[in-house]
């Protein structure tokens, strides 16, 4: 099986438009139809039901679409782990995960790095869930992850930032003009104020390791880890977004002229989560990322 398929098909099943899922993966609506006609033929199955009303997911795409997300995630660390086994040889990498693009790497990499005698490489990797930054973690693949909390999770935050959330719209909305009404209801759907650890939902850390899109009727549209898909949603749907600030920087500046930023009251606590099994060489630079990262 072609991996690369693999992942034009998770792509396409994210979004369920080929125009934009062939945007994503920056290749022709051709090429794409030809990837998912291989996987079907490869199967002996439909994945995809394709009609007026628009493409969907048969009962079979969409048992296929879970399970070929757990196979990229194992393909991912096996990645990792190659390099991982590559570095007696090599220099030593420094993998930090976070759910979000939150960090600016060019200020990390020569706060970090520069000027130092050690061989380290600092590996920035977004988009993981947060149950594959813990397998990564607890089984050594990842050095540091950057978590929203609270967290169901043995490993105890090395430091604990806050991150100021901001709406993302579609600029010229209507959502401005309903930004209070609004901010209630969001407040009151992830729970961010007055929030008591005990009363915290179960699915809470996986709901804000996402972006999450919502539409006119504040139903919940999509859940991804894909920062472009969530913006073509919000542009292209009128869609909205709650998002930490520092996002707005990873946004590219064709697609941020044409979204409205909003600050509000909301924020939500990160946590610099450590492996247990991080390797000695990697100590020094590890603390030094943990003490700067808020700040970069």
């Amino acid at each position: 099986m072609d991996i690369r398929n693999l992942k034009a098909f998770i792509v396409l099943a994210e979004t369920l438009n080929y125009h934009k899922a062939s945007q994503i993966l920056h290749i022709s609506q051709p090429a794409l139809t030809k990837k998912v006609n291989a996987l079907e033929a490869e199967f002996g199955a439909l994945l995809f039901s394709r009609g007026p009303g628009g493409t969907r997911l048969t009962d079979f795409g969409q048992k296929t679409f879970e399970n070929a997300q757990k196979l990229l995630g194992h393909f991912e660390q096996f990645q990792i782990q190659v390099n991982h086994d590559l570095q007696d040889d090599a220099p030593h990498y420094l993998y930090v995960s976070s759910c979000f693009p939150i960090y600016d790497s060019g200020k990390m990499e020569e706060r970090i790095f520069l000027g130092r005698k050690e061989k380290a490489v600092l590996v920035l990797i977004t988009g993981l869930t947060f149950e594959q930054q813990m397998n990564l973690l607890n089984s050594g693949l990842l050095h540091i992850a950057i978590v929203p909390l609270p967290l169901t999770s043995s490993l105890m935050p090395r430091k604990i930032f806050t991150e100021k959330l901001v709406y993302l719209f579609k600029k010229g909305s209507d959502w401005f003009r309903h930004f209070t009404a609004l901010s209630a209801e969001m407040a009151s759907l992830y729970q961010l104020i007055d929030m008591d650890e005990n009363d915290i939902p179960i699915d809470f850390t996986d709901g804000i390791n996402a972006f999450s899109i919502y539409d006119n009727s504040m139903n919940l549209m999509l859940k991804t880890n894909d920062i472009m898909v969530m913006i073509e949603l919000i542009i292209k749907r009128n869609g909205f977004s709650l998002v930490p600030e520092k996002v707005i920087r990873s946004i590219p500046s064709q697609y941020l002229d044409l979204l409205e930023v909003l600050k509000t009251d909301m924020e939500i606590d990160f946590g610099i989560l450590w492996s247990p099994v991080i390797d000695y060489e990697l100590i020094n630079e590890a603390e030094l990322l943990s003490s700067l990262i808020d700040n970069v």
